[in-house]
């Protein structure tokens, strides 16, 4: 009997970071936002490996995830989790991109970039905030998804 106030208690929890952990994921993009612009303006990219990897991964959780769901006879929590996990991947490739672009910048000569330059500049931070948009709106589709699971008896 008494583990069951505690499995309550710890339901309760986890029910309430999902909560606290979307608005971190906010601020994580944000945050990220304003680095990425100032290391395309210092030309580093550091970061630009950990952010495929880490959106891949959750990519790959979310597609198990929803391979359970759909062998648990729940088609419609595993088309919404699908959906998440397909925009995440699609992230990470807009991510790799987003490298592969910054590559570029720092390959093309100073003379030969003339103008392009800040054309192909705004094209990477566009390329950029696609890659966050689309984790934010699988995170923002993906934690419901996973309360209502950790809710479900």
């Amino acid at each position: 009997m008494s583990r069951r106030p505690m499995s309550h208690s710890l339901l309760r929890l986890q029910i309430w970071s999902y909560g606290v952990l979307r608005l971190l994921f906010w601020v994580v993009a944000l945050a990220y936002l304003l680095l990425e612009a100032r290391e395309v303006a210092a030309q580093r990219q550091l970061t630009q490996i950990t952010v495929f990897a880490v959106l891949f991964l959750v990519a790959g959780f979310q597609m198990s995830l929803a391979r359970f769901l759909s062998g648990a006879s729940d088609p419609t929590q595993a088309r919404i989790v699908l959906r998440c996990s397909l925009a995440m991947f699609s992230a990470s490739l807009f991510s790799v991109l987003d490298g592969a672009l910054d590559h570029l910048f720092t390959s093309v000569p100073g003379s030969v970039a003339g103008l392009a330059l800040p054309a192909l500049y705004l094209l990477g931070w566009l390329v950029n905030l696609l890659c966050v948009v689309l984790a934010l709106g699988s995170m923002e589709l993906f934690l419901p998804a996973l309360r209502r699971l950790i809710a479900e008896p």
